[in-house]
């Protein structure tokens, strides 16, 4: 091998890891986990099912993502477009919840949550 060629071949090992790096940090996609708490509930109880709403922001973008929380009070959102969002979390019994949130590119967040009762509303 000439030292010309051994040169080039080191240089693009060298610059191989910086390419692939790139490529991956910008997905162009995003997710997002959380927990919803509820006032006067035990945690050790199973937890009200609540629905988690990501609407991009403008609305009129159409992009809505929706899922509900499980016994634990867990969801998730595994891939998601990128931007800013209104987070809306609702549950019978309880006060709507209701952020902006911004997610970038190859972004994994978690956003806890405790839902406050509604006022004469019996669990």
């Amino acid at each position: 091998m000439t030292t010309q060629l051994r040169i080039r071949s080191a240089l693009l090992l060298a610059l191989a890891p910086t390419f692939t790096h790139s490529v991956q940090a910008q997905s162009g996609r995003a997710s997002l986990n959380g927990w919803v708490a509820f006032e006067d509930v035990a945690y050790v109880d199973t937890q009200p099912r609540a629905t988690v709403q990501l609407r991009h922001a403008p609305p009129d973008t159409g992009v809505v993502y929706t899922t509900t929380t499980d016994a634990h009070g867990f969801y998730h959102f595994n891939v998601v477009a990128l931007g800013s969002f209104v987070l809306r979390i609702s549950a019978p019994k309880f006060q709507d919840y209701s952020a902006e949130v911004y997610l970038p590119s190859d972004f994994a967040g978690n956003w806890a949550v405790q839902l406050k009762a509604r006022k004469g509303a019996a669990h």
